[in-house]
């Protein structure tokens, strides 16, 4: 009896740090971009220039605007923040996109995210 215990709190144990070892390997850490003048590939626009455009659906509708654009721990920028949703300013919320998400068309950025998607991204709390 006290071995199938053993091999109980044993196989918990395993599962518990697997879980957790799993759970740091996913989080991310992003900051906002500091320097405004960094360019901000594969778009070759600077942050301050990316900052505030619109970002539409394939349809052409627009779907959120760029808040703030997010560094990783090299100061590389990999997402934006796109706010959505609410009206002036008032229960919108703020999703993380990253750029892999996102093509220039003109002065606009363009994703194939749907408006439900983008509200359903991960949330950005500065």
């Amino acid at each position: 009896m006290s071995k199938f215990h053993l091999s109980t709190v044993a196989g918990a144990a395993l599962l518990a740090a697997m879980a957790t070892t799993a759970s740091a390997q996913q989080a991310k850490v992003y900051h906002e971009a500091e320097n405004d003048d960094a360019i901000v590939e594969p778009f070759g626009l600077t942050v301050d220039q990316i900052e505030d455009m619109d970002i539409v659906n394939a349809a052409g509708d627009e779907i959120g605007e760029v808040e703030e654009v997010l560094v990783d721990e090299n100061g590389q920028a990999v997402a934006v923040v796109v706010e959505s949703g609410g009206f002036l300013g008032i229960g919108d919320r703020e999703s993380i996109v990253m750029l892999d998400q996102l093509g220039l068309q003109g002065d606009q950025l363009v994703t194939t995210l749907s408006k439900e998607e983008l509200e359903s991204a991960p949330e950005w709390n500065d």
